[in-house]
This record gives structure tokens, sequence and C-alpha cells, in this order.
């Protein structure tokens, strides 16, 4: 029977094979995963991989380092790493199932919420952006240590996020959910006081 992966960025780096955690390396190794993973099917340049590992300051050795980390990325995940880590010029590719990573599946339940908002479906709306949000564990990559990429990709993951949050307000309104709102619309009000 084939293993079932599955791949998390909303929260920690996590990588789960038949629902068991995969140990990935601290350091370097988990900054690739990850990046990879925000990229899926996309082919990810070694440059690219150098500047958001060394910031603009990549050292000489950097592309047999990275292949290095690649292979070791490789190794954690078994029978499945030449599978779905993919060398492909100029760098490497994570190809796998979109339903496999947490982001994918966030982002297929967010469209979802939105086109049931437009459509005044309001309960099928509130259930897609629960399910969108319940992907959510905590902080989006915050066990990587990386300026460059928490720069580039927190930001959008967390609008992203207050996106969901919003169609499920919208929704738990239209469908008078008062009560179950107030409290959270407060919070909110205060913590992004502009929007």
């Amino acid at each position: 029977m084939a293993q079932r992966w599955e791949f998390g960025v909303l929260g920690p780096l996590a990588v789960w094979c038949d629902g068991s955690a995969v140990a990935i390396q601290r350091g370097k190794q988990r900054v690739i995963l990850a990046l990879l993973l925000l990229n899926l099917g996309r082919v990810v340049s070694v440059d690219e991989i150098a500047m958001t590992l060394w910031d603009t300051r990549p050292p000489r050795s950097a592309e047999p380092t990275i292949r290095n980390y690649v292979k070791r990325i490789r190794q954690a995940l078994g029978d499945a790493g030449r599978v779905v880590l993919q060398t492909r010029h100029p760098g490497y590719v994570i190809d796998l199932d979109p339903v496999q990573l947490d982001l994918a599946r966030f982002e297929d339940d967010l469209q979802a919420a939105r086109a049931a908002a437009r459509s005044g479906s309001w309960a099928s709306a509130a259930g897609h952006a629960r399910a969108a949000l319940a992907l959510w564990r905590g902080e989006p990559l915050a066990d990587l240590g990386t300026e460059t990429m928490a720069r580039l990709e927190r930001p959008r993951l967390r609008e992203l996020r207050l996106q969901a949050l919003e169609v499920r307000l919208d929704a738990d309104l239209a469908l008078a959910r008062h009560d179950d709102v107030t409290a959270e619309l407060e919070r909110l009000g205060c913590d992004h006081p502009l929007r």
C-alpha cells in the first residue's frame, strides 16, 4: 500500500507520513523544504534558494552545499524523497498532489468560501471558511529562523488567513450568529484598527 504524505507550512514546518511526524533536521534543510513547498510545482533555482538561505551573501560553496541539503531532505523522506523532491534545471521542485499540502487545501477552501458567499450560500461559506482556518497550527514558518522568508512569505500568509476569517465572520453575521462573533470582532478591531 502506498504511503500517505502530508506537508504543513501553516504553522511550524511539518511533514507526516501515514499520520506520523517525519523529522526534518533543523536549520537550512527546513528552509529549503519550506521554500519549495511554498512554490509547489514551480522550479526554484539554486540562486533563489541561496539568496533565501544566506540573505544576499551566499558563500562560494552555495551550490554543492544546497545539493547536500537536498540529499539529506530526500533521505529523511525515504523512498518518496526522489519522487517528491525532484532536480530540474536550474534548481529543484516539489511535485506532489496539492491535497498533500495544507496551504493548497487552505487556498481551495478559501476560494470555495468566497464563491459560496458571492452566491449567498452563507452556511456553505461559513463551513468552507472554518475548514480553511482549521488548517492553521500557529504562526506560519515560525521555526525556520530566516529573515528573508519571514519578510516575503509571512505577510502574504497572514493576509490569506485574515481573508478567510473575514469570509467566515460575514457568513456568521448573515446567519444571525451575532452573539458568536461579537467578542471576536472587538478583538480583531483592536488588532487591525485600519482594516
